[in-house]
């Protein structure tokens, strides 16, 4: 089972040489044959239905702000470096929202009990300031069920459930693929409607070895949004509309990236030339830095064909990739970066290691038309963390609730 830290990383050059190289016209037929059934036109189920809580707000003034967090994959031993930065980031930005996007663990818990504590050293901060928050899950937080915890994903939302007071992971839909698959509504400030929304959704783990018969040898290692879920937002999409009379602008929220994010960056979608890439930043407006490859699903199931057909995703942004921190305007829809935030994964190289620890944040505006009104990253060094090369461990985990 291949994983993250086996990734080859650079620090000076814009991007890197595939590792496990996308195989041209096998994978894009397949890519084009899922991709089409996903975006077929259908009416939405009788069983899809918009959430009808509404439990965040907007200010009084109108405004609301999200920070994402992702990648603090860690041990109980969190570095306290990752938790100073979620403290000072989210003192300094006071959200109404925190999306933790994928990969809050790694596979070094040996026990139940290290890994809640090793969310609850992540959790903890967002918690005690009375933030509401929810997470999506990435490939690495089932991985200490090697060491026997059993700690599933569905028992990590039930446990969160308990244990959280403004935790807001729906419960876990047992017909849908993924277990942090959900759509939260903002309420207005000014009435009972939201005025704008987030979907969490579940890139889920590591692909099949074999899919269709055949081996998926030349593919990436990671699984992908399956077409259930690409239905279910389509579906619920339609719903919300139906209920609100509008489509509710929002922002979507998963561990792995798209194809899409590969795409953009390099103005092609099956290339991977550098020579295209600055006329892909001029068109697409990409901004921020691409340190790694873009560790994309085995294949594309057509969840931003779907977004784009329903126009209410403003921007879908991923984790996974610790040193990718960029964003652009892929065609109407953002797609984007949050930095890794743990010291505890891997980095840049050498002396820079840490250099792009960070969230990043999103501003919501419901004055203004469209309510989103941009993003931008925020860096450890920023707010004055340490970030020399090195782990410097917590000796004890913060207490369990």
């Amino acid at each position: 089972m291949e994983h993250d830290e086996t990734r080859q990383n650079h620090s000076s050059a814009p991007s890197v040489g595939r590792r496990s190289v996308l195989a041209g016209a096998g994978v894009a037929t397949v890519a084009g044959l899922v991709g089409a059934a996903a975006a077929a036109p259908a009416a939405a189920s009788p069983g899809a239905k918009p959430n009808a809580a509404m439990p965040v707000k907007f200010g009084a003034d109108g405004r609301l702000r999200i920070v994402q967090f992702n990648d603090t994959q860690d041990t109980h031993l969190t570095d306290k470096r990752t938790i100073e930065l979620i403290e000072k980031t989210l003192d300094a930005e006071k959200p109404g929202f925190v999306v933790i996007n994928g990969d809050v663990i790694n596979g070094g818990p040996p026990t139940a009990t290290q890994v809640k504590q090793a969310y609850n050293n992540i959790l903890a901060p967002i918690e005690e300031r009375g933030i509401k928050f929810a997470i999506t899950f990435g490939n690495h937080d089932e991985d200490s069920l090697g060491n026997n915890t059993g700690m599933t994903e569905q028992k990590l939302v039930d446990w969160m459930h308990d244990a959280y007071e403004h935790n807001l992971n729906p419960a876990v839909d047992p017909k849908l693929t993924g277990h942090s698959n959900g759509q939260i509504l903002f309420k207005s400030s000014k009435t009972n409607k939201p005025a704008f929304g987030v979907w969490l959704l579940d890139s889920n783990r590591y692909a099949p070895g074999t899919i269709g018969g055949q081996s998926r040898d030349g593919l990436k290692n990671y699984d992908w949004i399956h077409s259930d879920q690409v239905q279910w937002y389509r579906e619920t999409s339609i719903a919300t509309e139906k209920r609100f009379g509008r489509k509710i602008p929002s922002l979507a929220y998963f561990h792995i990236p798209l194809w899409e994010h590969h795409h953009m960056w390099f103005g092609s979608q099956f290339g991977s030339d550098d020579a295209t890439h600055a006329a892909a930043a001029k068109l697409h407006g990409i901004v921020g830095e691409k340190n790694e490859d873009v560790y994309v699903g085995a294949w594309n199931s057509g969840l931003f064909a779907a977004m784009q057909e329903r126009g209410d995703v403003r921007g879908a942004y991923v984790g996974h990739d610790h040193i990718n921190t960029y964003m652009g305007d892929y065609f109407g829809i953002e797609l984007g970066y949050g930095p890794g935030t743990g010291y505890g994964a891997y980095g840049l190289s050498g002396a820079q290691q840490h250099r792009l620890r960070g969230a990043r944040v999103f501003e919501l505006d419901e004055n203004v038309d469209g309510v989103y009104t941009g993003t931008r990253t925020v860096f450890a060094s920023d707010l004055g963390i340490d970030t020399t090369p090195g782990n410097q461990r917590i000796s004890e985990p913060a207490p369990l609730p």
